[in-house]
């Protein structure tokens, strides 16, 4: 088994890199005071042809597999990029478009992946609503359908991009009485009438992603608009784009985990306490090498997942796990980061701290790590092929 990265794979990875050293790493303070997305950047992300990098090239795509997108990710959080701004740009990747991608229809394809391409158009994904976040498949926003369109009524919470999306893909009860089977999915423009931008979220970290409510009232929607037959939009739409969600976002934070990595190891070489570098203290080593143990194996189930999810075949054991270990792993290397620099640590000029506040996300968005642990249960007692 080959674990090196291909030429295509190491031209995407060193070109990514180079930029978020030169140009964003930066500029990350800024973003983190702010508390904006820095359109400053996507208007670059347009230029490089980073808006839709699995879209096919046909619709103006970069057509680029899973593992060449989360290389890609990876790179960026690795030279320094900051997790809030890397994840608006991934979402608008992945779940803001790869529905359309995967589950639309030709139509539906022309019509909105150049725009979301080109970054055109901002993309979101609009699952999680203010009662209901593990428990998804029970959503109570709702589509009534009239004629030739669909009435939406209902409020999407926690939602990525929600204050720049042009674009949303909804998820909303067609069928109450039949549960995650009575969910469809849908594409809903920013101009459609009763679709409205609610509350701005104020977070602890992620600053260069904005996060919002999004509101339906009377929301109308073509028909057209729909993916994929009646309830299929959890079936089917939600739960093949989680997959990928759970590889690709993730591949953010294990980025984040070699650049505190390479922090705090400089760092450990040049302050000086008791007439030494602190990197010669046995503490401090051992710090170092559980931080790098933790960057590695991340990467190594990053490779395994994307891998997997591009050979053609369901990961669903492979995402997860990784996801579950780079939450916790996420926790752990903030943490060292901070105690290797001490006080310096919880100054943002030194940007360890940071990732602190940026670690927690990783445990809750996409599925909480206590449901995902429990996913992982049932995978590995309930399904023979797994096991041994």
């Amino acid at each position: 088994m080959d674990f090196s990265l291909s030429d295509q794979e190491q031209m995407l990875h060193d070109t990514v890199y180079k930029f978020a050293k030169n140009e964003w790493e930066p500029r990350t303070l800024e973003i983190d005071k702010e508390e904006r997305f820095p359109m400053w950047l996507w208007d670059k992300f347009k230029e490089m042809g980073w808006c839709g990098l699995m879209i096919p090239e046909e619709y103006g795509g970069a057509g680029l597999s899973l593992l060449e997108l989360c290389t890609m990710f990876e790179a960026a959080a690795h030279a320094g990029a900051d997790i809030g701004t890397c994840l608006a740009w991934g979402t608008h990747c992945t779940i803001g478009s790869l529905p359309i991608v995967f589950c639309g229809n030709e139509e539906q394809k022309k019509k909105y992946l150049p725009r979301l391409a080109s970054g055109e158009w901002i993309g979101c994904f609009c699952l999680t609503e203010p009662n209901v976040g593990s428990d998804a498949a029970h959503v109570q926003c709702t589509a009534v359908r009239k004629g030739d369109h669909y009435v939406l009524n209902g409020t999407k919470m926690f939602i990525t991009n929600g204050p720049n999306a042009d674009l949303a893909v909804v998820f909303a009860a067609t069928d109450k009485s039949r549960g995650a089977k009575g969910v469809s999915a849908f594409i809903v423009e920013r101009k459609f009438p009763g679709y409205s931008v609610g509350k701005r979220l104020d977070k602890i970290g992620m600053h260069g992603s904005e996060t919002s409510e999004i509101i339906f009232d009377n929301c109308i929607v073509p028909v057209e608009n729909r993916l994929l037959e009646e309830g299929a939009g959890f079936t089917k739409v939600g739960a093949k784009i989680l997959e990928y969600e759970r590889n690709s976002l993730v591949a953010i934070w294990t980025g984040n985990l070699g650049y505190n990595y390479d922090l705090s190891a400089n760092y450990a070489k040049q302050r000086t306490q008791f007439d030494y570098p602190i990197i010669r203290f046995p503490q401090i080593r051992e710090r170092l090498v559980h931080m790098k143990l933790d960057y590695d194996i991340s990467k190594l189930l990053m490779y395994r997942a994307a891998s997997k999810k591009d050979s053609g075949k369901d990961g669903p054991l492979e995402a997860t796990e990784y996801k579950i270990f780079t939450g916790q792993a996420s926790q752990r290397s903030a943490s060292e980061a901070i105690q290797i620099h001490g006080g310096y640590g919880l100054m943002r000029e030194y940007k360890v701290e940071r990732s602190l506040r940026d670690a927690k996300l990783v445990q809750i968005g996409a599925g909480t790590e206590q449901v995902l642990t429990e996913l992982v249960a049932r995978l590995i007692t309930d399904t023979r092929s797994l096991i041994g």
